[in-house]
């Protein structure tokens, strides 16, 4: 019986779904399929944030970890080999306009292999609005008025734009979104100061930012803990042989202590990992010390690009070595423990994991050098200047900070209520998705199935950011990628 497959969202995420349908398609054809790309930017492919044409935006993971396809995660690192060649130890953190050529490329030999293998391959340039019908009957409407029958439908929106400050919106001199960033460098006067929402790698976008326009006015990023990230080891990740940290020691630990097991012991185990990691290189960690919160972000960003280059920072190594399980971890977490860990540890846990690559580190610490950069902690309100033009960021200190431009960039939208995208409205109203209590959407962990309550509602995929609160990684490329492999298993061939 013939049937439709429609894949909504045509950034990185929705062409590496695009490209293994086809790949496994070709391999098995299937008579009478078909399927449908829908995408709101015409430029299909880079998306927002790797259609970026800065020189200073820089991709967050090293080349070998961004592959498209599934089971090659070098892949993107051969293709910029055969571009420019590298050494094999040479660390390659690429321009994200350079990942954007490669996920182009990607899409276009999807498109060829579809055509090779007679598969009907349609794309619609408009924005999904709506899905109506049922299980066995959907539909999918556009922005210009069609309608796609589809029978299995993919929701790969990408990073949404949260709903946040929007009582600053409309007002000159406010920025929503560090994205396209040339609204940015038209928007902007090189001499203004300029006060940044948030301080993890949204905000070292903005930053990039302005630095190639070569911006003069001092730069505040303000948030509530003022940590910025750790800085990526310039060197070959060289994986670290965990002992305590692990899934099956977490594993074992549940079901031998059952509902006593909690946040606090799975700190523990990274704490023992920790603490015999830097002993065996003659360190001792002073745990104190590593609460970094309201501590100067400006002080500590020469010692950590210190410990980066000298290949001894330990809750990296321990943190990158378990990504693999990361997720797995995170599912063993009961829903009390999900929300302790969001409130105590993960601020401290996203600086060390999702760190920044060193040469970012360096532009960071010389505009700080000069005066130029600052970070402040603590932060309460951003508000329109009471006494006229431009903004102010109150702090928990008693002081403030004032600018007449700000840039919002604190990061992506994680609850579902903070998602302003018409159809995710529109599919809440339905009652076709539902709030998960960590962030996103109600989805199974494995195949990314979305739960519903309506067992005729229409076959709903999800992937990136939109369930980050099931498989919390959802911010890595890599990760994404080996979810949308599992998504095409699971619709029936």
């Amino acid at each position: 019986m013939a049937f439709s497959i429609t894949i909504i969202g045509m950034g990185a995420c929705g062409v590496a779904a695009f490209a293994e349908a086809t790949i496994r398609l070709a391999a098995a054809p299937i008579p009478g399929v078909e399927l449908h790309l829908v995408s709101r930017d015409h430029d299909v492919g880079p998306g927002l944030a790797f259609g970026t044409d800065q020189p200073g935006h820089l991709l967050n993971t090293e080349s070998r970890l961004m592959g498209l396809y599934a089971n090659e995660p070098c892949h993107f690192r051969e293709w910029l080999t055969d571009r420019r060649p590298l050494m094999p130890d040479e660390v390659e953190y690429a321009p994200r306009a350079e990942y954007g050529e490669y996920i182009r490329q990607i899409l276009e030999d999807a498109h060829n292999r579809a055509r090779d293998a007679r598969i009907p391959v349609h794309v619609h340039l408009a924005e999904a609005v709506a899905i109506d019908g049922n299980r066995d009957a959907a539909r999918v409407r556009l922005s210009d008025g069609t309608t796609i029958a589809s029978h299995y439908t993919l929701l790969a929106i990408g990073t949404p734009k949260p709903i946040r400050f929007e009582e600053l919106d409309g007002t000159p001199g406010y920025f929503d979104f560090p994205w396209p960033a040339q609204r940015l460098r038209d928007g902007i006067d090189a001499e203004q100061d300029v006060i940044v929402l948030g301080s993890s790698l949204s905000a070292i976008d903005s930053f990039a930012t302005l630095m190639d326009q070569d911006h003069r006015g001092k730069i505040h990023f303000v948030s509530k803990d003022g940590m910025l990230p750790r800085v990526e080891i310039p060197a070959p990740e060289d994986t670290y042989p965990r002992r305590h940290f692990t899934l099956s020691e977490m594993h074992r630990r549940i079901r031998e202590r059952g509902p006593r097991f909690s946040i606090v012991d799975l700190f523990r185990l990274f704490r023992r990992e920790a603490e015999e990691a830097a002993a065996a290189q003659g360190d001792v960690i002073d745990w104190q010390a590593e609460d970094r919160i309201n501590r100067s972000a400006v002080d500590l960003l020469p010692y950590d690009i210190a410990r980066a280059e000298a290949g001894r920072e330990i809750f990296q190594r321990i943190l990158t070595s378990a990504r693999f399980e990361a997720s797995e971890m995170w599912d063993l977490l009961g829903p009390r423990d999900r929300d302790r860990f969001t409130r105590w540890l993960a601020p401290h846990f996203a600086t060390a994991r999702f760190t920044m690559p060193m040469t970012n580190a360096c532009r960071l610490a010389d505009a700080a050098g000069r005066g130029q950069l600052q970070v402040h902690s603590g932060v309460i309100e951003t508000i329109r200047h009471p006494d006229g033009e431009g903004f102010m960021s109150r702090l928990a200190d008693g002081s403030a900070v004032s600018a007449p431009v700000v840039i919002n960039a604190t990061g992506t939208a994680m609850k579902l209520n903070e998602i302003p995208d018409a159809l995710v409205v529109q599919l809440v109203e339905r009652g076709w998705l539902h709030p998960h209590p960590s962030g996103g959407i109600e989805a199974h962990r494995h195949s990314s199935a979305v739960i519903t309550h309506d067992r005729d509602a229409p076959r709903l995929y999800a992937v990136g950011q939109l369930v980050n609160g099931v498989q919390r990684d959802t911010n890595a490329v890599w990760f994404n990628v080996q979810c949308t492999e599992r998504i095409v298993q699971d619709i029936p061939h």
